[in-house]
């Protein structure tokens, strides 16, 4: 039997709280409301959101495998790729996505099953475990450990299937009676717990990291998913399992608690830095183009390159509604003025790049 079966819940964690957790709880929730308050003191904060939120798809992708990296996202359909590393690349576009998706959600929705289902769905869809019951609860027992790991060498079994609903209920009415609690403390708890629950076939680990931003925006601790704290489960993988495992093993959750506390700290922080960074790129980018006869065409042009890292006229007619030879030459203006890159045809198109924004993101 799974040791959660038998674990109180919700967790009674009035002896967790220390002098050392509680100072580590204020200090997270103050760099978060600093992260709150970007989108209101930057030039476009709407920006911010494309570049930081494809951060976090890569890092949580890759704790679970995936090779792929931010690039070979932003090169999806305009660069050339083998198919391997388009595969790759669509499990950390479909993170993106189901991010986007779980934002438009909760606008009507608590953070509840149905959104969890839905965004399981659109994670999976034509990649990796595509054929593993997409936004459907598991009807077939899973194990954890290393590939190949046979269940007798498990590092971790879940719960039965025949459990997952109700103890899939339990945390949703647990979510929804949450107001009146730390919203932080209420992520770490719903990110454990649902990871113990493994609820799905494939996908857990990526949709149990959704769900802490949804949550935080949920209760308006953040106004976009730009906080990714993948990042720091990734750089600290080993310890991230070692201190969910506690939990599983002792009900430890003051490790667990404090351990994410320090990471949803840390990765607040990062992202305060990445925004700054971005938007004084743009604002030098701007100042560069704003004497420009084509004024506000070419102003949207750029902002598009900051969406689209790699991009081509054709995509930027779509996405701004201006003509294709406009576009073309926006996209050489820009190039003249050394904002982005020709990297020359791909796929029967002129591709141009903003490797500025790149080595940005590269670099973290």
């Amino acid at each position: 039997m799974s040791k959660i079966l038998a674990h109180k819940f919700p967790p009674d964690l009035s002896g967790i709280y220390d002098e050392e957790l509680a100072n580590q709880l204020a200090q997270t929730q103050g760099t978060i409301g600093s992260l709150k308050q970007i989108p209101r003191l930057l030039t476009n904060a709407s920006l911010l959101m494309r570049p930081i939120l494809s951060k976090e798809a890569e890092s949580s992708s890759q704790l679970e495998g995936t090779q792929a990296s931010i690039d070979d996202v932003f090169k999806m359909g305009v660069i050339n790729q083998t198919d391997e590393e388009r595969h790759e690349a669509l499990e950390i576009f479909n993170y993106e996505k189901a991010m986007l998706e779980g934002v438009g959600i909760l606008k009507k929705f608590n953070l509840n099953n149905f959104l969890i289902r839905s965004i399981h769905k659109t994670l999976m869809k034509g990649a990796r475990g595509k054929n593993k019951n997409p936004g459907e609860f598991r009807k077939k027992p899973v194990w954890i450990g290393q590939k190949g790991t046979g269940k007798g060498e498990a590092r971790y079994i879940p719960p039965d299937p025949v459990h997952v609903v109700q103890l899939m209920e339990h945390l949703e009415i647990f979510v929804a009676n949450s107001e009146n609690l730390n919203p932080l403390i209420v992520a770490a708890v719903i990110h454990h717990r649902f990871e113990a629950i493994h609820p799905f076939e494939d996908g857990n680990g990526r949709v149990g990291r959704l769900l802490i931003t949804l949550y935080l925006i949920k209760r308006g601790l953040l106004e976009m998913p730009i906080l990714y704290p993948s990042g720091y489960f990734e750089k600290h993988k080993r310890y991230y399992m070692s201190a969910l495992s506690k939990v599983d093993k002792k009900e430890d959750w003051r490790s667990w608690i404090l351990f994410f506390l320090k990471g949803l700290e840390e990765q607040a922080k990062v992202s305060l830095a990445l925004s700054i960074k971005i938007d004084e790129l743009f604002k030098k980018s701007k100042f560069l183009i704003e004497k420009e006869p084509a004024g506000l065409g070419l102003v949207r042009a750029l902002e598009a390159t900051f969406s689209r890292p790699y991009i081509t006229a054709p995509i930027l007619s779509k996405m701004t509604g201006i003509p294709r030879p406009t576009c073309v030459r926006y996209l050489n203006k820009l190039t003249e003025k050394k904002i982005i890159n020709d990297r020359g045809i791909q796929i029967k198109k002129r591709v141009y790049s903003n490797d500025k924004l790149r080595a940005i993101l590269n670099k973290i």
